[in-house]
């Protein structure tokens, strides 16, 4: 809230800090049974009707629901019980409990269902299994720790890199579904299926469909191949 009383300047401007307070409280109060929230901005402005609750954060906008933080040039919070929030411009978050952090044009977040859908160019990175993922569309389940990807996404693990329209990634599994004209390359060698499952963990590669694929020949096993003269 700190941000917000250095703008107060005017005895007008004055009047108004207690509705910022207000509005703080009970945004951290209603949700103390499921998920504390909180926020600070440059600018917060609000509207109280029953039926059309939400809060505008503008300039330097930062919300904090549970381990999650979420900043943005612009953060809407609304719906019942301030279920829904949505970020706009230059949006970053990251989650040090669950190990993730993301960029992206534009989130919005359910609180109900745990569901971050994002929009635009996109990273995501799980430092906890050392994932780097781009999109153009990601929706992260958090209760499942399910991340779907849509549109040009590229998955890379160490020496792996996946490319493909659609994937699925389980994070509690350290698995990635594929699909969508996808191409898996692990060092030289180079996999392609209808479909393709990764294993993260053991790098085992599951291919189905029309498979092709290229594998590199290790100098010594060509050298074991050659014919004794």
């Amino acid at each position: 809230m700190k941000k917000i009383q250095t703008k107060i300047r005017n005895h007008k401007s004055l009047r108004l800090f207690p509705v910022y307070f207000l509005i703080f409280f009970f945004l951290t109060d209603i949700t103390a049974q499921t998920s504390t929230i909180s926020f600070k901005a440059d600018k917060v402005t609000a509207a109280v009707a029953e039926n059309k609750k939400s809060t505008n954060l503008i300039g330097n906008a930062e919300v904090k629901v549970d381990s999650l933080t979420i900043s943005a040039d612009r953060i809407e919070i609304f719906g019942k019980d301030y279920r829904y929030v949505n970020a706009t411009g230059s949006v970053k978050g990251e989650d040090t409990e669950k190990g993730y952090s993301f960029k992206a044009d534009l989130i919005n977040f359910d609180r109900k269902t745990d569901t971050v859908t994002m929009f635009g160019k996109l990273e995501l990175k799980d430092t906890k299994n050392d994932v780097s993922i781009t999109s153009e569309n990601i929706e992260y389940k958090k209760k499942q720790e399910i991340i779907i990807m849509r549109f040009n996404v590229k998955i890379i693990n160490k020496d792996i890199n996946c490319n493909s329209m659609f994937a699925l990634y389980n994070r509690k599994e350290s698995k990635v579904e594929l699909t969508g004209s996808p191409v898996v390359k692990k060092g030289k060698d180079e996999f392609r299926a209808g479909k393709i499952s990764v294993n993260l963990d053991t790098e085992d590669i599951t291919l189905d469909g029309r498979v092709r694929g290229s594998v590199e020949q290790g100098k010594e096993e060509k050298e074991e191949e050659k014919p004794n003269v």
